[in-house]
């Protein structure tokens, strides 16, 4: 099952929150799940913090870019 399989079946806490790190070409590196959301915003430079439908959206919109391109190839 795909994380994103996983994150539309599924419901999680509301006060959880995920980063996304990208590739130097747009499409997604990594997914963290953030424990402590409040302690992470006092870091020194945050990264934007995704709730599970922003995240599902972004996983989505990674997934359609990634088929397009291997179309293309």
């Amino acid at each position: 099952m795909s994380y994103l399989k996983h994150l539309k079946r599924n419901k999680m806490h509301h006060s959880a929150r995920w980063i996304v790190k990208y590739h130097d070409d747009g499409l997604i590196r990594e997914v963290k799940l953030i424990y402590s959301p409040e302690e992470y915003r006092t870091f020194k430079r945050p990264r934007k913090l995704n709730t599970q439908e922003g995240l599902i959206k972004i996983l989505q919109n990674d997934k359609e870019r990634r088929n397009s391109t291997l179309l293309h190839r």
